[in-house]
């Protein structure tokens, strides 16, 4: 349904002699892209906002920061309400149907009243939340473990989430559309969480099919011994129950490395053939502010405490997911802020 909209959108700007430069429209799945207006010798850059109802609650989470040039809105239909609503504030916008308000350089399209596209009659809004993709999740993740990456430079933002400053960019915008980000002050890079533990259950809810999905993580049963290990190998960050042990007797091992852990498998005889796990690992998605691979904590480290809150949910388990609860209280809520 996003490409049919997208093509339809392509179509109305050609009828109105524009065309839509840029790799891909925005989509309900990934709502924001640079686009560049082209009309003749004429060209405008423009943040494109998909917005898949374009109602009034769509309006209301309209963001207020336009990085690279003004907002472009496009979606499958607007309503006459609200398309008088977006040209009076002036801001550019584009359905299927052609209801348009698009004003750069010396251009100035205005068209109104415009029906029956059956794009535009049929679609209907994908489920699930666009907010927690798996490089978004890695940016929110990184802001509420150390959220004073948000006043420093997108780049050491961008470092610590593992993704490029561009998609940063794009993710604070809609943090600041869906009210979970705020500005104050004068200054650009002032900005603050809001709503953190809400923003923190959608993130727990999203990860056990995202970042901790099964398809990102290898399963081995075998020996896991920290005291075994080569004081030189790569970084092992610990999460989960391997962070709570007083759950169980023998517990699951969980961990997150850059790189598989050789001498641990040797030393622990891990196998992957076991129809029964207990050591799990996953890649490292972050880098933490000022981390140092020399550092004093050695080998073996604790994962930031969101990361170890989701992995105690994940099991399913009832006193796990109690063990969760508590340690969110103590530790994830505290460092958030």
């Amino acid at each position: 349904m996003d490409d049919d909209v997208a093509r339809e959108i392509r179509a109305r700007a050609a009828e109105y002699g524009i065309e839509l430069v840029g790799e891909a429209l925005p989509t309900s799945q990934d709502p924001l892209e640079t686009l560049t207006l082209r009309r003749g010798e004429q060209h405008q850059q423009v943040l494109a906002l998909f917005l898949p109802r374009m109602d009034v609650m769509d309006l209301g989470d309209v963001p207020r920061i336009e990085p690279g040039g003004p907002l472009l809105m496009i979606g499958p239909r607007v309503t006459p309400r609200n398309a008088d609503r977006l040209r009076a504030a002036g801001l550019n916008f584009l359905d299927a149907n052609g209801n348009a308000y698009i004003r750069f350089a010396d251009t100035l399209i205005d068209a109104r009243g415009r029906t029956g596209n059956s794009v535009a009659t049929s679609y209907q809004p994908p489920a699930g939340s666009t907010l927690f993709t798996d490089k978004r999740s890695q940016v929110i993740f990184a802001i509420v473990s150390w959220p004073e990456l948000l006043e420093g430079r997108l780049q050491d933002l961008a470092t610590a989430s593992g993704v490029s400053v561009g998609f940063v960019q794009k993710t604070l915008i809609l943090l600041e559309g869906t009210k979970h980000l705020e500005r104050y002050g004068t200054a650009r890079t002032a900005r603050a969480l809001t709503d953190v533990d809400r923003l923190i259950d959608g993130w727990a809810a999203a990860f056990p099919s995202g970042l901790g999905a099964p398809s990102k993580t290898r399963a081995f049963r075998g020996e896991f011994t920290p005291a075994a290990l080569d004081d030189d190998g790569p970084v092992l960050y610990l999460s989960g129950e391997a962070v709570a042990p007083w759950i169980r007797r023998n517990p699951t091992w969980t961990m997150y490395v850059d790189d598989l852990p050789r001498d641990a498998i040797r030393a622990g005889r891990w196998s992957s053939a076991s129809a029964e796990p207990n050591i799990f690992v996953r890649s490292r998605f972050w880098r933490e502010p000022g981390e140092s691979a020399t550092s004093e904590e050695g080998r073996v480290r604790t994962a930031p405490p969101l990361l170890v809150y989701a992995d105690l949910l994940l099991s399913g388990d009832s006193r796990e997911r109690e063990a969760a609860e508590h340690y969110r209280a103590d530790n994830v809520r505290l460092h958030a802020r």
